[in-house]
């Protein structure tokens, strides 16, 4: 974690600032260990290995959100599954540099100011994102995985990218209101759980002009293929269609402005509105 993000950051109990006590810092000014400190009612949130902490013991919901909690899956998801994903779930073509290039002109980086990435799992968004910011612009990676968060920590450590990582959940995120430029989200609307609690976070850190940017994966339109998307439910994991996210974003004040289709691939942009 680096030293411009914890103006934006806020207590979880009371909302107010935090600050930084028995701090240590690598040769690139990273900070690798300490403790915030809320100001309000003095509630504490470790950071270790340079990786802040507001979540405390892992407590996983789901046996998809558990799955991401090894380190096995954290090692294995960049490495075996997410480059070949989307061609697979496309049904054509679809390599980083195309879904990438979508992401960062919806993104728009240039615009600097915060970008939120938020269920990073490895930081493919934020290593992305991060070089393209001017000045004074800064990407921080959130998830619920301290394994897929170190993994993202370490490959953003060897591009010498200065990129924060924050462990928190995507309905209760420590960042102040109408903090963020940007918010993305790679896949993991699917297996969040609370998709409602999920936006209206999202809706709650972006500023006025802000873009929220969601890729993710809908009902498959053949029998079979939505059967078995079914029986992913007790897992956690939950399709819809592309309608039905339009109404959702909606009820949080999150406009679709955009959407991309590539067999159940779904690209999303939405806009603050309210």
């Amino acid at each position: 974690m680096y030293d411009p993000l914890i103006p934006l950051l806020r207590c979880l109990v009371c909302q107010s600032s935090l600050t930084l006590r028995d701090v240590l810092r690598d040769s690139h000014q990273e900070i690798m260990t300490g403790t915030l400190v809320c100001a309000g009612c003095a509630a504490h949130y470790p950071v270790h290995h340079g990786i802040a902490d507001f979540l405390g013991p892992p407590r996983p919901p789901s046996i998809a959100q558990f799955t991401n909690e090894l380190t096995p899956t954290a090692w294995a998801y960049e490495r075996l599954w997410r480059p070949h994903s989307l061609t697979l779930l496309s049904g054509e073509a679809f390599p980083y540099e195309r879904e990438l290039a979508l992401v960062t002109n919806w993104v728009a980086p240039e615009r600097s100011g915060l970008i939120i990435d938020l269920a990073c799992s490895n930081g493919l968004y934020a290593r992305t994102l991060a070089p393209r910011l001017p000045a004074g612009g800064q990407v921080v990676g959130v998830d619920h995985s301290m394994p897929m968060l170190v993994e993202a920590r370490q490959r953003a450590a060897a591009l010498g990218l200065a990129i924060s990582y924050i462990r928190a959940k995507a309905q209760r995120l420590p960042f102040e209101h109408s903090s963020a430029a940007a918010v993305t989200i790679g896949g993991s609307l699917n297996e969040i759980g609370d998709l409602v609690g999920c936006l209206n976070e999202v809706r709650r850190v972006l500023n006025p002009s802000g873009r929220f940017v969601a890729m993710t994966l809908t009902r498959h339109p053949r029998r079979f293929e939505r059967a078995i998307q079914q029986l992913l439910a007790p897992s956690g994991i939950r399709f819809w269609q592309a309608a039905d996210l339009v109404a959702q974003f909606a009820t949080q004040h999150l406009q679709v402005v955009d959407q991309r289709q590539y067999g159940i691939v779904l690209f999303t942009l939405a806009r603050v509105t309210g």
